[in-house]
């Protein structure tokens, strides 16, 4: 597939998971819970399934599978600015404690969960 085409599915895909990550976001208030719950689950499944990718060798086998779903849907539904105004707000509204338990789940679990993903990947590629 050559470049357009591939970059139409990162943009296909990226529409789908920015609108997966809205859906998410907007279930997770409706349920009663605060917004950045939905963040840190789209963030860290997302280091999950990418590492799960890279486990795959999806990106240099399947590299129409790997731009649609990998950089295309993954990328639009895991988000750093949310992530960003979300801290600024615990941190202004004095949630401090928050804050570090949500930084701490965040970079640490999805650190955590893309090894795991990873792993799994190796596991089911060989």
């Amino acid at each position: 597939m050559n470049g357009l085409g591939l970059a139409a599915l990162v943009g296909i895909g990226g529409s789908i998971g920015a609108l997966l990550r809205y859906g998410i976001g907007r279930l997770t208030v409706l349920k009663g819970k605060p917004g950045y719950y939905g963040t840190l689950f789209v963030n860290v499944l997302g280091a999950f399934v990418i590492g799960l990718f890279i486990g795959l060798n999806l990106e240099r086998e399947h590299a129409a599978t790997y731009a649609f779903a990998g950089i295309g849907v993954l990328g639009g539904l895991t988000t750093y600015s949310t992530l960003n105004v979300q801290k600024a707000t615990l941190y202004r509204n004095g949630s401090k404690k928050t804050l570090v338990y949500y930084l701490a789940l965040t970079y640490v679990g999805g650190i955590a969960l893309t090894v795991l993903g990873v792993g799994l990947g190796d596991l089911l590629h060989t």
